[in-house]
């Protein structure tokens, strides 16, 4: 009995395939040491599966077949050793597309380290992110949540500079105490010329000579200057007196707890407890902001609330005095508040607050807040998060619903829904389209009125559209002309907004489908004033031909045939006034009725009379052009010229040899074989008889290795821009020859070039270049002073190019070479073929087309 297994049906109906599969990719893909390891190892594997095999007794795939190709295998890598590192960029490629397929991301071929490949390999299933993971942490959450909240304040202190110095150049305050340091300036005048500076020491005295030591620690400096002048007075008299700060003392200071950049501070006795604190980078992210403490001799001398300065702009600032502590506790109670509101963000709490102190914090809620249900989120017993549902709309309510404040919790302020409520719309052909107020028993002439209507509207047809509750639409069409004129009384004497004569209504004749009345409106209704234009057919005349501004025209009535010239721009000279064709449509059918002529002339020279046919809409004018008319026709001549310019041909027959006596002459440079003459209408006849199309069809049809088929390349080269020019033989034509004269038409170009230098020699030359001309002299020898060819040259198709633009291809190399020849030498073409990596492919295929077949014919 054969063992039931689940390797057995994987073995039994997939694993010939599989290993089929494997064996034809390992034959084909191998080509380095990587891979033959590799491949060894699989052979390895294999004979693993083959032991499990006969343990499941397995009969369908023989044991000894197997072995029989894993040793052919094997012999098929010893065939390959050959050829180790000579792996195609396409094989490789192809080999790594496998691997990345079948296992994963593939591994460096570079590496030592082999491939392991299994024949039974298990499919990897991509595990989607965890659902316990913050919100967000996804990639397309990422993209998708709004901003995070951050603390407020913490960003007066997010871009300190790398060194603060407050200024010493400001006056000094009043309260300044004085210490150990300072300097202080005193000037006497009067009867007694004296100025003093004296340094407190450390014991806060200075010496004041003839008078002695004075204390002056902890005295302010107007109290300091008092005491320095009533010891002064008692050994001078009549003075006058001022004493000023000069250098100030240096101090230190300390700031710890949660600062950003704890440590301590030299700064100078005019820092504040700001300064500091702007110094050290503020709190951190854990400190507090409302409770920063300032410790002098170990007792706290003061508590620092920074929102007093950063919502009411009323810091508390506090002078330094040396050895004073800036101590920044852990961060208190913390809220959220976030929604609708100007400045959301997270705040600390002093205590006390409740839920509206939070939102004055935030600045308040903003216009479009709905206070009619805050949510409060709170955590409570550090067991659960409940949501507190407030109504703060009125006063009444508020004092209900403001609650007390805990640390952690969340208040979110919705906005007022977008939907406007109590509105009706009016659109279309109206001075001030848009929204306008619903009042109850509004109707339509209450929306709409002749005052507010563009001249265009159309009145005849408007449409009222109207949403019901279950967001179903209906559209009711109104009658505009009537509901306007409309009175308990009847018609209004006055005209109708369209211009129209108003016409008595009659209820009989009524189009019930069409309403009259002016119905009353409801929220949400919507009505549409159409213009003329929209709701009729827009009609136009046609008019072609030699006319300035060809083209399409709003037809209007009583129009003329005069009227549509002039309005076209007006009759150019090329025009023939005899008669102008008109080509009229039938209403009914939509065909062409009849064409009739008309004498233009006399339709321009007597306007709107008899023979100025009034135009009807649809009508196509068609003004020929007078027979054989033609302009100045232009022809230019450049280079060596005497006199070169544009000329105007005299006649139809001009020629070139005519033109040329006319410009004066050649000059003694001119350079007359390699005379240029360009035509810009050959270029364009060959369009115009399809020339270019059949020579795209003419092309070969090139399929790459993925059966895409490619069009570039054209067997014949087409430059529409080298068709232009005409090969011409100046020296005969100037010779008197008339067969070889050519006919000038308007537009031509002709260009006489200076004598050259000499003979260029360019292409597979052993030195590209400009050879010196002699007379009588073939082309080898300019080959030879060129360098003769290279084994690169192919010399069967060196070429000659005159300088007329005629090449000389036949005996070549004998051919006597004249002034201003090119001498050509293209390279070969050559076919790179490299006969092992042919032989290393054909043994490639071979062997794995071997190993297919005798699995195949095996299994």
């Amino acid at each position: 009995m054969r063992k039931q297994l689940p390797i057995y049906t994987s073995v039994n109906r997939g694993g010939r395939q599989e290993v089929i599969h494997r064996i034809y990719i390992t034959a084909v893909f191998t080509r380095s040491y990587n891979e033959i390891f590799c491949f060894v190892e699989f052979l390895l594997e294999g004979m693993k599966i083959v032991r499990e095999i006969e343990e499941l007794e397995i009969t369908s795939l023989k044991v000894v077949e197997v072995k029989r190709i894993y040793c052919l295998n094997i012999a098929i890598l010893l065939l390959f050793s050959a050829s180790l590192f000579a792996q195609t960029p396409e094989q490789k490629k192809l080999l790594d597309e496998y691997l990345k397929e079948k296992s994963g991301p593939a591994k460096s071929i570079n590496k030592v380290q082999p491939t392991h490949v299994d024949i039974f390999d298990n499919k990897q299933i991509k595990v989607p992110p965890r659902a316990d993971k913050g919100v967000g942490e996804a990639k397309g959450d990422r993209e998708t949540r709004p901003p995070r909240l951050k603390r407020f304040g913490l960003e007066l202190f997010a871009h300190p500079p790398e060194s603060f110095v407050a200024s010493t150049e400001v006056p000094v305050p009043p309260d300044y105490v004085l210490g150990p340091g300072d300097h202080i300036i005193v000037n006497l005048w009067g009867h007694a010329d004296l100025s003093l500076e004296l340094v407190i020491d450390r014991e806060g005295k200075v010496f004041i000579p003839k008078a002695g030591e004075l204390v002056l620690w902890g005295l302010t400096l107007g109290q300091a200057e008092r005491r320095i002048k009533n010891v002064l007075s008692t050994i001078y008299s009549d003075f006058k007196m001022n004493v000023i700060l000069g250098k100030i003392r240096s101090i230190t200071v300390y700031v710890s707890g949660e600062a950003v950049r704890p440590g301590a501070y030299t700064v100078n006795s005019l820092y504040t407890l700001f300064n500091t604190l702007y110094l050290a980078g503020g709190p951190t992210e854990k400190g507090s902001m409302r409770d920063i403490r300032l410790v002098r001799a170990n007792k706290i001398v003061k508590r620092v609330d920074l929102y007093s300065l950063l919502i009411d702009g009323n810091g508390e600032d506090v002078r330094l005095e040396s050895n004073d502590i800036i101590f920044i506790p852990v961060v208190g109670p913390l809220v959220t508040v976030k929604g609708d509101v100007r400045r959301p963000g997270i705040y600390e709490l002093a205590g006390g607050e409740r839920v509206v102190d939070a939102i004055a914090l935030a600045g308040g809620v903003r216009s479009s807040a709905y206070l009619g249900s805050v949510e409060l989120y709170r955590y409570t017993d550090n067991k659960k998060r409940v949501l507190l549902t407030l109504d703060l709309s009125d006063s009444s309510k508020t004092a209900r619903n403001n609650l007390a404040l805990r640390d952690g919790d969340e208040i979110t302020i919705r906005s007022v829904s977008k939907l406007t409520e109590q509105v009706v719309f009016l659109y279309g052909e109206i001075k001030y389209p848009g929204e306008y107020q619903y009042k109850p028993g509004m109707r339509v002439t209450d929306l709409v009125s002749k005052d507010i209507l563009l001249p265009h509207a159309y009145l005849k047809r408007a449409f009222l559209t109207r949403t019901f509750k279950d967001n179903s639409k209906k559209v009711y069409p109104l009658d505009l002309r009537r509901i306007l004129q409309y009175s308990p009384d009847g018609f209004e004497g006055e005209g109708a907004v369209s211009g129209e004569q108003v016409v008595p209504f009659d209820p009989q004749d009524e189009d019930t489908t069409v309403l009259t009345r002016n119905i009353e409106l409801r929220p949400w209704d919507r009505l549409d004033v159409f213009s003329y234009d929209r709701m009729k057919e827009k009609l136009t005349i046609n008019i072609d031909g030699e006319v300035r501004m060809p083209g399409r025209y709003d037809y209007a009535e009583d129009m003329t045939l005069s009227d549509l010239v002039y309005l076209a721009g007006g009759p150019k000279r090329s025009a023939y006034l005899l008669h102008a064709e008109i080509a009229r449509m039938d209403v009914d059918t939509m065909r062409v009725s009849r064409v009739f002529r008309v004498d233009l002339r006399r339709a321009l020279s007597k306007p709107h009379s008899r023979f100025d046919p009034v135009l009807e809409p649809s009508d196509a004018v068609f003004i020929r052009e007078i027979p054989n008319y033609q302009d100045h026709k232009k022809v230019w001549v450049g280079g060596e010229i005497l006199f070169p310019g544009t000329y105007v041909l005299d006649s139809d027959s001009e020629s070139l040899k005519e033109v040329i006596a006319r410009a004066g002459g050649f000059t003694r440079d001119a350079f007359l074989p390699g005379a240029v003459l360009m035509r810009k209408g050959i270029a364009k006849d060959l369009e115009e008889r399809d020339v270019l199309s059949v020579i795209s069809s003419l092309q070969r049809v090139y399929r790459d290795s993925s059966g895409v088929i490619d069009k570039r390349v054209l067997p014949i080269e087409v430059n529409s821009d080298r068709m232009n020019r005409i090969i011409i033989d100046l020296p005969k034509i100037m010779s008197g020859d008339d067969d070889s004269d050519v006919v000038l038409q308007d537009g031509d170009r002709f260009y006489v070039p200076r004598k050259p230098s000499g003979i260029s020699v360019i292409g597979a030359v052993a030195s590209s270049g400009t050879i010196m001309f002699k007379e009588g002299k073939k082309a080898r020898y300019y080959i030879d002073k060129a360098g003769g060819f290279t084994r690169r040259s192919s010399k069967g198709d060196t070429r000659i190019i005159k300088p007329n633009g005629m090449v000389v291809k036949k005996r070549v190399m004998s051919h006597r070479v004249e002034l201003g020849d090119v001498i050509v030498v293209p390279e070969k073409v050559e076919k790179d073929r490299n006969w092992l990596k042919v032989f290393q492919t054909s043994m490639s295929i071979i062997a794995s087309a071997l190993t297919t077949v005798y699995v195949v014919t095996k299994l």
